[in-house]
C-alpha cells in the first residue's frame, strides 16, 4: 500500500475498502461557486477592491485585491478561520475556479496565494485609514445591494439594532483588555445591524450588519455610542424611508438618549431598574381577582413622562408586567416580574402594546452574535489593533454574505436556516472538476442538487446591474519557493 499506488488507507474493519489519494481535481467545497455567483451578480468585491489604496507594484503583483479579498472571504464564509488554512485551500479547484480573476480553464493551473500573502493584505488593509473605512463603508453595502436586486425598493420602515459584545483574545493582541463583565480578556466592539420593519424573523432581504467599531476590552458598553448611530443612520439611509433604533440598558441613559432626541431619531429601550422605578412599579403588582387564565397576563401600562437630573430630555415610560405560571409547577410566583421601556416615540404613533412587540423583536438580533462567533469566528490574532479591526470587518462582510444566501435559501425552501446549516449542507459539497474540451466540468453530489437548483432560481430573478467580465491580464508567475502542491505544516 504504497503512497505511489495512491493508497492512502485499508481500515481493518472492512478489508475491502481501500481508501486512495487521488488528484487535485477533487472538492469538498463546491458551494463556494454559489459565493462567487452572488459576489458577481452584486459586485461587492469588485467594488470593494477599487475604494482601497494598494502600495504594491502593479506591474509585479500575482494577486491583485480583489483575489485575495476573495480567497480571504470565501476561507471564512467555509470555516477557513485561519490563515495557515489558506495554504490548504489554495490549492482546491473550486476555490481556485471561484477566486481567480481571469476566464478561461487556466485557473485550475496555479495555486492561490499562502498565508504570507494573506499577512501583508491586512497589513494593505489595516495601513492607509481610508482603507479600513471603505471596509466599514461596504457594510451598508453589500445589505442595500442584496435589497435592491431582490425587490428594487427601499422598506417601508426599518430598525437599526445597537449593541456590545466581547470578542475573546489569547495572547498580546493591542487593545484586548481584561473585562469584569465579562471576566476574560476580551475585544468590546459595538454593532449595528438593520431589520426591515425591525423584525428578524419575516422576510430577510436586506438584513446584516451595517456598521462596526472594534474597542478595547475594557470599553465602557456605550463609550462613542452617539456618533457611532448617528453614523449608522447616516449610512443607511437608503435602506428604509424612515429609522428607528432599539438598544438595551446599557444605552438607555441622558448623555446617549438627550443627542437622539434633538436629533428627532426615534429609539426604544430597557431600563436598568432602581429604587424610584420600584415604587411606580408597586401600586400596578397587585393581582387581579379571581382564576387567572392558564397562560398567565402579560401587559404593558403607561406611566406617563419620565425624567432622571442628568437628563435634558423627559422620555416616555412604560411598565411591562410578567406574570407566567411555573414551567413545571402550574402555579404563579409569588410576585409578578416586571421590567421598563424608555422611549420617545409619541403615544399617537405607537401604543404601548405595539412598542413592547417591537422591542422583543430585538432578541433575535441578540442571537445573531453567537451565530457569528459560531458560524465565522472572527480570530483577531495580530499583534496590531488596527489589523485586527480589518480583520473584524473582514468577518462581518463574510456574515453579510452568507446572510445573502441565508435569505434566499429561506424564500426558496420556506424554512429556517441558520449559517451553520447553510455551510454544512450547501456550501460544503463535495465535487468532481472534469475537463472537457475548453470548458471545466464541475460534478456535484446529487444531495445538493435540489438546494443549488431553488437558489439559483432565486438569484436569476434578481434586478442587478450588467456584471463585469474580468479582464484578461498575463499571468504571472508564481515565485520559485511557492509549493504547487499541498504541504502539511507541523
Amino acid at each position: 500500500m504504497s503512497e505511489g499506488q495512491g493508497r492512502l488507507w485499508e481500515p481493518t474493519f472492512n478489508r475491502c475498502i481501500k481508501v486512495r489519494q487521488q488528484d487535485q481535481s477533487i472538492t469538498s467545497d463546491s458551494g463556494v461557486l454559489l459565493l462567487r455567483e452572488v459576489d458577481h451578480s452584486l459586485g461587492l468585491i469588485r467594488d470593494l477592491a477599487g475604494q482601497l489604496a494598494d502600495p504594491r507594484d502593479q506591474e509585479a503583483v500575482r494577486y491583485r485585491l480583489t483575489e485575495l479579498l476573495r480567497q480571504r472571504i470565501y476561507g471564512l464564509s467555509l470555516g477557513y478561520h485561519a490563515q495557515d488554512d489558506l495554504d490548504r485551500v489554495a490549492h482546491d479547484p473550486a476555490m481556485k475556479m471561484a477566486v481567480w480573476d481571469r476566464p478561461g480553464e487556466q485557473v485550475l493551473e496555479e495555486r492561490l496565494a499562502s498565508q504570507p500573502s494573506h499577512s501583508r493584505l491586512l497589513e494593505i488593509l489595516s495601513g492607509p485609514k481610508d482603507n479600513l473605512e471603505a471596509l466599514r463603508r461596504a457594510l451598508p453595502v453589500w445589505v442595500l445591494r442584496h435589497q435592491r436586486a431582490a425587490k428594487d425598493q427601499a422598506s417601508m420602515r426599518g430598525t437599526l439594532d445597537i449593541d456590545s459584545f466581547p470578542i475573546i483574545v489569547h495572547g498580546q493582541q493591542a487593545g484586548g483588555a481584561y473585562n469584569g463583565y465579562y471576566k476574560d480578556t476580551i475585544y468590546h466592539p459595538l454593532a449595528a445591524s438593520f431589520s426591515a420593519g425591525g423584525d428578524y424573523d419575516g422576510p430577510r432581504l436586506g438584513e446584516g450588519f451595517v456598521h462596526a467599531i472594534l474597542r478595547k476590552g475594557n470599553a465602557a458598553p456605550a463609550a462613542g455610542a452617539v456618533r457611532f448611530i448617528l453614523t449608522a443612520m447616516k449610512r443607511c439611509q437608503g435602506l428604509a424611508r424612515s429609522l428607528d433604533v432599539r438598544f438595551d440598558a446599557s444605552f438607555t441613559v441622558g448623555p446617549i438618549m438627550d443627542p437622539l432626541t434633538d436629533q428627532g431619531v426615534r429609539f426604544v429601550g430597557r431600563l436598568r431598574n432602581n429604587g424610584i422605578l420600584d415604587k411606580l412599579a408597586e401600586p400596578h403588582l397587585r393581582r387581579l381577582p379571581g382564576r387567572p387564565p392558564k397562560e398567565g397576563y402579560e401587559y404593558v401600562i403607561e406611566l406617563g413622562s419620565y425624567q432622571i437630573e442628568s437628563w435634558r430630555h423627559a422620555q416616555r415610560l412604560l411598565l411591562v408586567i410578567v406574570d407566567r405560571p411555573d414551567a413545571k409547577t402550574g402555579q404563579l410566583q409569588l410576585l409578578p416580574d416586571y421590567f421598563f421601556l424608555v422611549t420617545n416615540w409619541p403615544q399617537t404613533q405607537r401604543s404601548g402594546q405595539d412598542l413592547l412587540a417591537h422591542y422583543r423583536r430585538r432578541g433575535t438580533f441578540e442571537d445573531r452574535f453567537a451565530e457569528f462567533n459560531g458560524a465565522i469566528g472572527p480570530n483577531l490574532s495580530s499583534p496590531a489593533f488596527a489589523e485586527n479591526e480589518a480583520t473584524f470587518l473582514l468577518s462581518l462582510l463574510t456574515f453579510n454574505l452568507g446572510g445573502i444566501l441565508r435569505s434566499e435559501m429561506e424564500a426558496a425552501t420556506g424554512s429556517g436556516w441558520d449559517l451553520g446549516r447553510m455551510v454544512g449542507s450547501v456550501l460544503k459539497a463535495g465535487g468532481k472538476v472534469v475537463r472537457s474540451g475548453r470548458r471545466l466540468l464541475l460534478d456535484v453530489a446529487a444531495a445538493v442538487a435540489p438546494l443549488w437548483r431553488g437558489l439559483l432560481e432565486r438569484i436569476r430573478h434578481w434586478r442587478k446591474p450588467q456584471a463585469r467580465m474580468p479582464k484578461p491580464r498575463p499571468w504571472v508567475p508564481a515565485p520559485a519557493h511557492a509549493h504547487l502542491g499541498v504541504v502539511l505544516r507541523m
